[in-house]
């Protein structure tokens, strides 16, 4: 994605009245992580990632020319530390696992945390989140590549009618798959919508009856649509990037 790939939170901000000695004292201040963050991890890839309102982070990282894979995780806050844990999905080995984080972020500013398998990642804010939400403008079609956990990217256009329907099909002789679901905006009214999908056929890679429930984003200037959801299991998924 543009924007979407490892794991944060908010960062609070205490101080205490000092020096003068009247006994005043300063309301903690919350920082928040909401938002878009795009960034490079130490590793040299490129990363971005989305934290909603309520912790949960979705995220993705690679080159400028592939995706290497995802992460899906929570956060939480304590003081001026974030910490957390989620699951990578490693697109290039096919394997996936745990692991936990701990940073600190400056509201609508930078990030910065260390994973448990040593690596960093350093990004700002992508003020794109701050955009509002609009059926509208994320309604087309979209032609890209879809990827699972365990199969290569595969070509394919999936359309988004103007009231968030979403549907995509592939045919090939006896071997079909349909997917339709729905885009919604969240009450959060960002550029950021809950994403619900569900797989018909016998040549689907997830499985026909799977519904996997995730997030989806629009980037209004390379016109794409970035979605991004997860099984019930959390053990697989799809990630869509297509333009129109």
């Amino acid at each position: 994605m543009k924007r979407l790939t490892a794991l944060a939170a908010a960062l609070v901000l205490s101080a205490c009245g000092g020096g003068g000695g009247d006994g005043t004292t300063t309301t903690p201040t919350t920082a928040s992580a909401e938002g878009f963050w795009s960034g490079t991890t130490s590793n040299g890839t490129q990363a971005s990632l989305a934290i909603l309102e309520n912790g949960e982070t979705w995220g993705l990282y690679g080159n400028s020319s592939s995706v290497k894979g995802a992460v899906y995780g929570m956060t939480s806050t304590s003081g001026t530390t974030l910490s957390g844990s989620g699951t990578g999905f490693n697109f290039v080995t096919r394997t996936s696992g745990s692991g936990t984080f701990t940073g600190s972020v400056s509201t609508k500013g930078t990030i910065n945390f260390n994973v448990s398998d040593g690596t960093q990642f350093t990004g700002t804010y992508d003020t794109s989140y701050d955009q509002p939400a609009s059926l509208a403008n994320l309604a087309g079609s979209y032609t890209g590549w879809a990827v699972t956990g365990t199969t290569s990217p595969q070509t394919t256009t999936v359309v988004v009618d103007v009231n968030g329907n979403i549907s995509s099909s592939f045919v090939s002789g006896s071997l079909t798959c349909t997917t339709s679901g729905t885009a919604t905006p969240r009450a959060s009214g960002k550029n950021i919508y809950n994403l619900q999908l569900t797989f018909t056929g016998n040549f689907c890679a997830l499985g026909s009856g799977t519904v996997v429930t995730g997030v989806a984003t629009y980037d209004s200037v390379n016109r794409q649509l970035i979605a991004m959801g997860l099984n019930s299991a959390k053990s697989d998924g799809l990630i869509f990037l297509g333009t129109r």
